[in-house]
């Protein structure tokens, strides 16, 4: 047997999970990989996830860094950790990583997406993966509210009172709100709920009741109470973490500067 540390791809149905961490007598995504890393290997080994996933809340690509000993190469082991880690996750790749990788601390940032249905219509889908908002919006001001939340702030205004983290100052570099209402947000971290916070928002200047014009001020006054409601878990998924070794489909713009990019060896020494 060989250790080995591994970057691990994973997708998962927040539906049934409660978050990302593990926490005593629930269901969550680290326990049941953990689980699965024992019944396969013997081992619990420590799993440091790019992010950890609130309750309800899905995930496309979400990346886990972990080390143990094994047999198993970059082809066999997605297969044989998917095959024990239950229907609702999927191990779909894993690359060998030097000793120093870390999927939190040398991520360049993370992509999320919102979904939204307005169409008026019950579809059981919704339920699982879109917040059902049957409300007509008004994409074009949600685009121009958008637009003022793209750069680095301190978005104290667009997290939980629960939030942990020491500040929070954050670059955000790309939101896209396409005609499928689809909220694309893409930066270098995220607050607890900050998202969700953002997207409860962007629906409340859509439906009118917030003006694009307001966000400025939001942002400026520090009070979460300024910002819109913490939008429903089951539309939002995380769909892709970035690392310097492929930023291809990142979209950052051409100049900007934030923890960790420019990429440099002390930011990437894999």
């Amino acid at each position: 047997m060989q250790r080995k540390t591994w970057r691990l791809w994973v997708s998962y149905l927040g539906t049934h999970f409660a978050g990302y961490q593990k926490q005593p007598g629930l269901n969550t995504i680290e326990a049941s990989l953990q689980e699965a890393l024992l019944k396969l290997t013997g081992q619990t080994p420590l799993l440091t996830p790019a992010g950890r996933t609130d309750a309800g809340v899905h995930a496309r690509g979400q990346v886990i860094s972990c080390t143990f000993e094994s047999y198993f190469d970059s082809r066999t082991l997605p297969p044989a950790l998917s095959h024990f880690v239950g229907p609702d996750i999927c191990v779909y790749r894993a690359d060998e990583m030097p000793d120093v990788f870390n999927a939190k601390r040398q991520s360049i940032g993370k992509r999320y997406v919102y979904r939204i249905s307005q169409s008026g219509r019950l579809h059981p889908f919704n339920r699982l993966f879109a917040w059902d908002l049957r409300q007509k919006l008004d994409l074009n001001a949600m685009q121009k509210a958008a637009d003022f939340l793209i750069g680095e702030h301190d978005f104290e205004s667009f997290r939980s009172v629960n939030c942990v983290a020491e500040h929070a100052r954050r670059m955000i570099w790309l939101i896209r709100i396409t005609p499928e209402v689809h909220i694309d947000i893409r930066g270098n971290a995220f607050c607890h709920n900050m998202v969700r916070i953002i997207v409860g928002t962007l629906v409340e200047v859509g439906l009118g009741k917030l003006a694009p014009a307001d966000i400025p001020n939001i942002l400026a006054k520090r009070d979460r109470t300024l910002a819109g409601q913490t939008a429903p878990p089951h539309g939002l998924s995380l769909e892709e973490v970035y690392y310097p070794d492929d930023l291809s489909t990142a979209e950052i713009p051409s100049g900007a500067v934030f923890p960790r990019y420019p990429v440099s060896p002390e930011s990437w020494p894999c």
